[in-house]
This record gives C-alpha cells, sequence and structure tokens, in this order.
C-alpha cells in the first residue's frame, strides 16, 4: 500500500502559484486550519481558492487573504471577514481581489457535478438578478431555469475526524460541510486529520470519503477546531 502520510508542509509543496484550491468548512468549521497554515508558509501566489466563505480574520480561508495570496474567491458568504470588501474596491492592482459570489446551495452543486463527472444541473435559484448574468437560461414547462456548470479544483483541502492510513475518512458534526464533495472534485485531495488509523479500524458504513480520493494525509489537526 502507498504510503500517503507526510507532513504539512511535504504536502503542500506541490501547490504553485495560479492553482486552484477547494478548501472545505463553513465559517472556518471543519476547515483544515494545519494545511491553511503550511499553506501561508509557502506562500504560494495568486490561488483561486473555492470553499463556502473567507473565514474570519486570523481563521481558515482569512490567514490566506491576509497573506495576499488569493487571486480570485468563488465563495457564498464573505460577510464576517472584511478583508474581502477593502480588497474587492483597492486601486492597488496587485491587491485586488475577483470575489465571485455563488448561492449557497448552487455552489455545493456545482462542487457535486465536478465530482460527479455531470455536465451541469438546471435550477431556478437567480433567475432575474445579478447571478444570471452570462449563463444560458432554459425555460421548461414555462419555467425558466439557469444552466449552472460545474466546479472543479487541481487540490482540495478537506478535515477529518478519523483518517485511515489509506485515506478513508469520516466526519463529525458541521466538519461534514462541503469536506465529503470536496474530496470528489479535486486532481489531488489532501486530508488534515485529527486522528490516523490502521486500516480496518474503521467501520466501513460510516466512511464518508473513501481512500481511493485522498492523494495524502496529514495528521495534527486540532480536534477543537470543529
Amino acid at each position: 500500500m502507498i504510503d500517503k502520510i507526510k507532513t504539512a508542509d511535504e504536502a503542500v509543496a506541490v501547490i504553485g502559484d495560479g492553482a486552484s484550491v477547494m478548501i472545505g468548512g463553513f465559517m472556518a468549521c471543519g476547515t483544515p486550519e494545519i494545511l491553511i497554515d503550511a499553506l501561508v508558509r509557502k506562500g504560494s501566489k495568486n490561488l483561486t481558492i473555492i470553499c463556502n466563505d473567507a473565514g474570519v480574520p486570523g481563521r481558515g480561508v482569512g490567514k490566506l487573504l491576509s497573506n495576499g495570496q488569493i487571486k480570485t474567491l468563488i465563495a457564498s458568504h464573505v460577510g464576517l471577514n472584511p478583508e474581502v470588501a477593502r480588497r474587492m474596491n483597492t486601486d492597488v492592482p496587485e491587491d485586488k481581489l475577483e470575489c465571485i459570489l455563488v448561492p449557497q446551495g448552487t455552489l455545493a452543486e456545482r462542487i457535486r457535478a465536478g465530482g460527479s463527472g455531470l455536465g451541469g444541473f438546471l435550477t431556478p435559484t437567480g433567475v432575474g438578478t445579478i447571478v444570471a448574468d452570462g449563463k444560458q437560461v432554459i425555460n421548461i414547462e414555462g419555467r425558466d431555469y439557469l444552466l449552472e456548470l460545474p466546479l472543479k479544483a487541481d487540490f482540495a483541502f478537506i478535515r477529518g475526524t478519523v483518517t485511515d492510513k489509506f485515506g478513508n475518512t469520516i466526519y463529525n458534526g458541521t466538519t461534514k460541510t462541503f469536506n465529503p464533495m470536496m474530496a470528489t472534485a479535486a486532481k489531488h485531495v489532501i486530508v488534515g486529520a485529527c486522528k490516523i488509523v490502521e486500516v480496518g479500524e474503521i467501520d466501513p458504513n460510516n466512511v464518508a470519503t473513501s481512500g481511493i480520493f485522498v492523494d495524502v494525509i496529514v495528521g495534527g489537526e486540532q480536534q477543537w477546531q470543529i
């Protein structure tokens, strides 16, 4: 069996400038802080980050934002981090942030579509609003729907409560938010695990992410960071 266990710094060494990274969690709950900290240390620039939100100052995606590493943010809620508005409205070109807001349910389904190999899906959410700008509108039985395209990424950071050495992962509580679907929608998946166990110690009925999706496992994620 391939040894997937690495240190956090080893795990993010492959992430270069301009990469796209999905990061699981909800308002920094269920976000793999140990991986974000390593990416901050590496300093990769011009990243496209796909996540639910911008975290808060000093936590979650907020660390990457404060460090000037994000060029494009694709998210559904950014109001808890004032850095987003500042960087969206700055006149300094190198500090300018492109923020693409996506309705939360649509964001989840776009990621799920990317992981499932679908060409997209239809939703009434956003019809008649700026969300519809530039998108194809399809009328079915008298009702308009937007064609939303799948989202994929080069990398995904997910946070596992318990992960075995093959990568089979279970999530506790709110850590289930976005992590399982992102694990299917990226080319290279890194798990920040609170606990690493031997293969066979996890009941197969409890596995939420199969190890076939996981490329690298990093231990040491703090249990309290739910």
